[in-house]
């Protein structure tokens, strides 16, 4: 009979898996799972830990594919009775961005999915990852942490898939929440949860649309740019807007032809936080929403394309997204 909680370790690679190249000096991914937990003999007094490898990439090369196949094996290890939670090892440039789609693509029940990583290749000195590793695994069998759905701990602290944001390229204290609040707090010896993540829906789906462009808008931008990826076959079109979510005639217009098309434009906003409304005039978000546009709420670029993705692959059309994209935003 094990002594301690069962977790499983879902290794996909990223900067915790790294070393520096001898030769050239750049970080490579050669570390497996196994390698990260036996560098970190302490995990065996928090839980019987059993490491999966599901891809090695550093995470700039993480696709939506890719997280499609770490949902299957995310699903199959929290379907065996004996597994308390599941943590997934993961670079940090695309951290956010894969916990969210999973979020979307995975029911975890009670248990929780933590994902983690470093800053720090694993052989420089001050490694971030052997500590973020241990609070994650803490995190996946404590108590305190049942029902949290999909979360990221990093440097002692705990965030919510949906809210959580890397905000510094470089510092150990890696990520922030949009909503300024964190889950919770890793601490030496317990875990602080301050308030309980949202429930949100979720989408059993088998494919996803991934021809959804994202636009970041600039001063003076024209409907160029938006009219290409339209002209080129985008199923779905996001728009990193100004401020509140406003644009410009131009590309109000553009968002009348991709409505007469059937192709949803999500509106966003550039600031990196905050919600989206339709407020100003002149090609600002009362004229988006009147070409069609969807507000997206204070859900990032990236987030809402991979909501879109999501939606568009189990073929929602327009109105539907209209009314199913607040849900995943709440």
């Amino acid at each position: 009979m094990p002594s301690h909680p069962q977790v499983v370790v879902l290794g996909t690679g990223g900067t915790i898996a790294t070393r520096l190249d001898p030769d050239t000096g750049a970080a490579r991914v050669v570390a497996s799972g196994d390698d990260l937990v036996a560098a970190v003999p302490e995990l065996g007094d928090i839980a019987d830990v059993s490491v999966q490898a599901v891809f090695q990439k550093t995470s700039f090369l993480v696709t939506p594919a890719d997280v499609q196949q770490l949902a299957v094996a995310a699903r199959e290890a929290l379907a065996r009775e004996e597994v308390t939670g599941v943590v997934v090892t993961h670079g940090t440039d695309t951290m956010e961005e894969s916990a969210f789609l999973l979020e979307l693509l995975l029911d975890p029940g009670a248990k929780p999915v933590v994902f983690t990583g470093a800053q720090l290749s694993g052989d420089m000195a001050g490694a971030d990852g052997p500590r973020n590793l241990i609070n994650a695994v803490r995190a996946a069998c404590d108590p305190a942490t049942r029902n949290i759905g999909v979360v990221i701990a990093f440097a002692d602290s705990l965030l919510a898939a949906r809210d959580a944001t890397k905000s510094h390229t470089s510092r150990l204290e890696a990520f922030t929440s949009s909503r300024g609040a964190r889950l919770g707090e890793l601490g030496r010896d317990l875990i602080r949860i301050y308030r309980p993540a949202a429930v949100r829906p979720t989408y059993a789906i088998d494919q996803l649309e991934t021809n959804v462009a994202l636009i970041h808008l600039a001063m003076g931008m024209d409907a160029e740019l938006f009219d290409h990826v339209l002209e080129q076959g985008a199923r779905g079109i996001v728009l990193a807007a100004f401020g509140i979510g406003n644009a410009n005639p131009a590309i109000c217009e553009g968002v009348a032809r991709a409505r007469e098309r059937g192709v949803p434009v999500a509106i966003t906003s550039r600031c990196g936080a905050g919600a989206v409304t339709p407020v100003y005039a002149h090609g600002g978000g009362v004229d988006l929403q009147a070409a069609g546009a969807i507000f997206a709420g204070d859900l990032s670029p990236e987030k809402a394309r991979l909501a879109l993705m999501v939606l568009l692959g189990r073929g929602d059309d327009i109105d539907t997204i209209r009314s199913e994209l607040p849900r995943i935003a709440a």
